[in-house]
């Protein structure tokens, strides 16, 4: 979700994109996997997740990778939607 807000916010968004974006999407990079590197891996990626899982015949917590992302995808366009995004893709909250 940091990664997602971090890329629609910094790059794509009118009103909050800047020259340092491409610097805050790479921040948000290390931010995901110092956070995450010793619970899970790090893998913000549902497809490098599956190789792992492949190999060592391991399924239990796999649908995890495949769920939250596409949770924070979802909760992420929401937000920029409906909340947080500039004036042309704003439903509510307009100024």
């Amino acid at each position: 979700m940091v990664l997602v807000l971090a890329v629609c916010m910094g790059a794509i968004n009118e009103r909050t994109k800047g020259p340092l974006a491409p610097f805050c999407v790479g921040f948000s990079v290390t931010v995901d996997i110092l956070a995450g590197g010793a619970v899970s891996g790090a893998c913000m990626n549902p497809a490098r997740a599956f190789g792992p899982a492949v190999v060592a015949n391991h399924w239990s917590y796999h649908w995890i990778y495949w769920l939250g992302p596409l949770l924070a995808s979802l909760l992420v366009g929401l937000l920029v939607r409906f909340v947080i995004g500039d004036e042309k893709t704003r439903l509510i909250l307009r100024s």
